[in-house]
């Protein structure tokens, strides 16, 4: 009896044991068609993330790296010469003789480079810093572009006739060239151009017409010239009346801005337009039933179920403004009234054979932590709205 009793608690022990023991996973069976799925998915994937690792970081490292030594393009192989970095540091010699590395010297030289000016002021003007405000005056299109999209979207996004017309004639623009895109608007702001005889200024200058851009290259056109030409007394002597970068730069820079809010108006409009299809209907609804306004169903409604459309708008902008060249660069060609801070990385880092790579680098990198403070401030921003 007793072993009986001593048998039935083992095998209760066992079954215990058992069920207590961590149960193997059975292995699921293979899904052919999810396999083959995936498999098509990363051959798609390969290209692009072997373009970006190459491309973008890779490349982010090397110059990095390249922005604290002194080549050159003419010293030959540029990885030969990040490999050996140490030895390739910027240096200067001092008067005893003793070499001085000066790894940070692309840098600091970025924020203390001088030109003279080309006008009749002859005064010293920071580089860096000119190009960084043309770029910067750029990116006031970034909110007129919104504004104007968000109107025009709201406006088409209504069930009236024709609204994919005006929704395919908005886009054009998108698809069009820039160059012809720039050609068309030089010829509309030429002296003998469209905007002058709207205007009434083709008389202007002893019927040369108002010269809106230079397409000949550098020109003197100022305040106190326009103010003269037009009959008027010059008195003030101060750098911005005086100076071409305060008055053909910004009356070509307005232009600009005039032709990239126009031409990327239609891309934006888009993205809205898909956005306002997903607001809440019924939220809108219940707004005007409970006797709101458009205005204010717009703003409590339409608006916040629209925000992560219109952040994604802003971050892309601010990340592409900053990077313009090929507007100014098309326009006026490689002047510092005009041209964004890429073309000072062009023109410092690759063009022509005397270019200085590592002080391009040094730009380049001074650019991407803009970029970057640019960015993650706007997703704080985001956080705190979302908080």
């Amino acid at each position: 009896m007793e072993d009986t009793v001593t048998a039935n608690e083992a095998v209760q022990d066992e079954i215990v044991a058992e069920e207590a023991a961590p149960k193997k996973k059975q292995r699921k069976p293979i899904n052919q068609a999810k396999l083959q799925d995936n498999l098509w998915g990363w051959i798609f994937c390969i290209p692009l993330i072997i373009g970006t690792v190459w491309f973008v970081y890779i490349c982010l490292v090397l110059a990095f790296l390249l922005s604290f030594t002194d080549y050159t393009i003419l010293k030959g192989d540029m990885f030969a010469y990040v490999g050996e970095m140490g030895q390739h540091i910027f240096s200067t010699t001092s008067e005893t003789g003793e070499k001085i590395l000066e790894p940070f010297h692309w840098y600091a030289y970025a924020f203390t480079n001088t030109i003279v000016s080309k006008t009749m002021t002859g005064k010293q003007l920071t580089e860096v810093w000119l190009y960084l405000f043309n770029t910067v005056f750029y990116m006031i299109g970034i909110p007129i572009g919104m504004v104007l999209s968000m109107f025009f979207a709201v406006c088409m996004s209504r069930d009236i006739k024709g609204g994919n017309v005006f929704r395919v004639l908005y886009y054009f623009p998108c698809v069009a060239s820039t160059i012809s895109i720039v050609f068309t608007f030089k010829l509309m702001f030429s002296q003998q151009g469209v905007m002058n005889g709207i205007l009434g200024l083709k008389d202007y200058g002893n019927g040369g017409g108002f010269q809106w851009i230079n397409l000949s290259g550098f020109t003197d056109l100022t305040w106190n010239k326009i103010i003269a030409d037009t009959g008027g007394t010059v008195t003030s002597t101060s750098t911005f009346m005086n100076e071409s970068f305060w008055c053909q730069g910004l009356l070509t820079k307005v232009i600009i801005i005039v032709m990239s809010v126009w031409k990327g108006l239609g891309g934006t409009i888009i993205l809205y337009i898909a956005g306002l299809s997903g607001v809440n209907a019924a939220t809108k609804e219940a707004a005007q039933i409970d006797g709101a306004n458009g205005w204010k169903i717009f703003w409590k409604v339409t608006m916040p179920d629209l925000y992560p459309v219109i952040f994604y708008n802003i971050v892309t902008s601010v990340i592409g403004g900053m990077q313009i060249y090929a507007e100014p660069t098309l326009f006026i060609g490689e002047q510092y009234i005009t041209s964004g801070y890429v073309s000072l990385i062009w023109n410092t880092g690759l063009n022509g054979m005397g270019a200085k790579p590592s002080q391009g680098a040094a730009y380049g990198m001074i650019l991407a932590v803009i970029i970057f403070v640019l960015t993650m401030f706007q997703f704080w921003l985001d956080s705190r709205n979302k908080d």
